[in-house]
C-alpha cells in the first residue's frame, strides 16, 4: 500500500472495481518516477530526454494529466492529453508502472476509465506508440484507436493512431462541418 499521506485527499473523478482516476498533482512526479516502467523510461530517452524527472515535469506542465490507482493505492499509470495548436485532436499518452503486465484487468479498467472520461469533452484523440511495443499497440486497438500510419524519429518507428468519439458526430475537417440553425 502506498504510504503517501496525500492519497486520502485525492479526488476520485471516476472509480471502477477499486481503481480510481484522479488529477495528477506535482507531488505525484516523484512517485511516478519510482514506479515508471523501463519501456516508458527508454521511450523518454528516445524522445531526447536525458533526465526522466525533467520529462515527467514537462509532461505535467504542458498536458492535462491524470493518474489511476488500484485498490491498494498503488499508482498504476499516469495518462492524459497533450494539446498542440497545430493539431485538431489532442494526443493521448500513458506512462505505466513497472507492474503493468501483472494485472491486465486493472490496466484495461483504468484505461477505459480514462478514455470514457475524455469522451465527455473530446470529439477524437490521436496516439503515437513505438512500433516494437506490440502489447501497447494491441492496447490502443482495444481502446478503439485505429492505426493510420507510421512515422519515424531517428531510427525508431512509431505507429500513429486516431480514435473518433463514438458518442459524437465527427467530421475530420471542422470547417466542413454542417451549419445548424
Amino acid at each position: 500500500m502506498a504510504s503517501r499521506s496525500y492519497i486520502q485527499d485525492e479526488v476520485k473523478i471516476m472509480s471502477r472495481g477499486g481503481a480510481y482516476l484522479t488529477p495528477m498533482k506535482e507531488h505525484h512526479i516523484a512517485e511516478l518516477m519510482d514506479v515508471l516502467s523501463k519501456e516508458n523510461k527508454r521511450e523518454l530517452v528516445l524522445l531526447g530526454y536525458q533526465d526522466i524527472g525533467t520529462a515527467l515535469q514537462d509532461m505535467y506542465d504542458s498536458s492535462e494529466v491524470y493518474i489511476v490507482r488500484n485498490k491498494d493505492n498503488d499508482l498504476v499509470f499516469a495518462g492524459g492529453l497533450w494539446h498542440d495548436a497545430n493539431e485538431e485532436w489532442p494526443q493521448m499518452f500513458a506512462m505505466f508502472s513497472y507492474k503493468v503486465r501483472e494485472n491486465f484487468n486493472l490496466l484495461a479498467r483504468g484505461s477505459k476509465m480514462l478514455v470514457n472520461f475524455f469522451d465527455q469533452t473530446q470529439h477524437g484523440m490521436s496516439m503515437t506508440i513505438l512500433s516494437e511495443y506490440e502489447f501497447m499497440l494491441d492496447w490502443a486497438a482495444w481502446l478503439g484507436f485505429e492505426a493510420v500510419g507510421i512515422s519515424a524519429n531517428g531510427p525508431s518507428k512509431y505507429v500513429e493512431f486516431v480514435r473518433c468519439n463514438p458518442n459524437k458526430t465527427n467530421v475530420y475537417n471542422s470547417s466542413s462541418r454542417p451549419v445548424t440553425h
